[in-house]
């Protein structure tokens, strides 16, 4: 992590905007104390210095890639608490170039991470000339009938979680259910705007995390969310995430920690019950 230690911050002050690629962002765990210090000195400079760092890399649980523990931990919830650090999330091509764009711009450090499969197996065209902004997007809506009669729910979630909710979206609606399909995007500032708009429809909500159950994005998502839009819920938020266990290396291992489609399908059915048949 001399990177970021002897060039990046030292740049960074000095009116460069250096960009660093972490490849898998796991790596970055070598260089907490630098990244803790990018958002620290930002904030204490009292604008006397700009920190315009991008950090990025692939991260997150890839499914089947048998990645293991060591390639598997969730950086992104470790770095929740830097003060001063922007985080955001992109699942797919056009996202992970606009969002960088606007990272680049920034004043201050950010730090944006991909799926691991998004470099494998993702294709798309993107605007060359469009910066994204740090904002949670509704990528799919549920049907109003849906909605009507209750059978639709919010669902939460970024990474990898964001194309496993796609892959069923055409298996709930073959049992009459439907969700809100919204990607974070953003975890650090949270974008709270769609989750209550979404809210304000479904009245239930589940959140598919890349990350563990304690102290995970997840953890915090529901405390916003339980303190700014209780009275909108119907029902307990519903947690997807990650066990707290290292990741296996075994795909049949893996499914028991990490949580994905069949997981969400499940929820959603619990969360959306038939009525009672008199």
């Amino acid at each position: 992590m001399d990177c970021f230690r002897q060039t990046a911050i030292g740049e960074a002050m000095n009116g460069y905007r250096p960009i660093v690629e972490l490849m898998n962002t796991n790596f970055g765990i070598y260089g907490m104390a630098e990244i803790a210090s990018c958002g620290n000195t930002y904030l204490q400079s009292g604008g006397q210095f700009k920190l315009p760092i991008t950090i990025l890399g692939a991260g997150g649980t890839s499914p089947d890639q048998a990645l293991g523990a060591e390639h598997s931990q969730p950086f992104h919830a470790y770095i929740m608490g830097v003060p001063g650090l922007k985080i955001a999330t992109a699942a797919t091509p056009d996202a992970a170039y606009g969002i960088t764009k606007s990272m680049i711009r920034d004043d201050g450090p950010c730090f944006l991470v991909f799926p691991v499969k998004l470099m494998k197996e993702t294709k798309g065209t993107i605007d060359l000339g469009k910066c994204m902004p740090l904002k949670s997007v509704l990528i799919h809506s549920a049907s109003d009938k849906s909605v009507e009669n209750g059978n639709a729910a919010t669902v939460l979630t970024y990474l990898h979680g964001v194309k496993e909710a796609q892959l069923v979206i055409d298996e709930l609606n073959r049992m009459d259910l439907d969700i809100d399909l919204i990607d974070l995007r953003t975890l650090k500032p949270l974008d709270m705007g769609p989750i209550q708009a979404s809210l304000e429809r479904t009245h239930k909500l589940c959140i598919l995390d890349e990350s563990t159950r304690s102290g995970g994005v997840g953890a915090t998502i529901c405390s916003r969310v339980c303190e700014e839009l209780f009275d909108l819920l119907d029902a307990p938020v519903v947690r997807l995430s990650m066990d707290d266990a290292p990741v296996p290396y075994a795909s049949s291992m893996e499914r028991e920690v990490v949580k994905r489609g069949a997981d969400l399908v499940k929820a959603v059915t619990n969360l959306c019950p038939p009525p009672p048949v008199f």
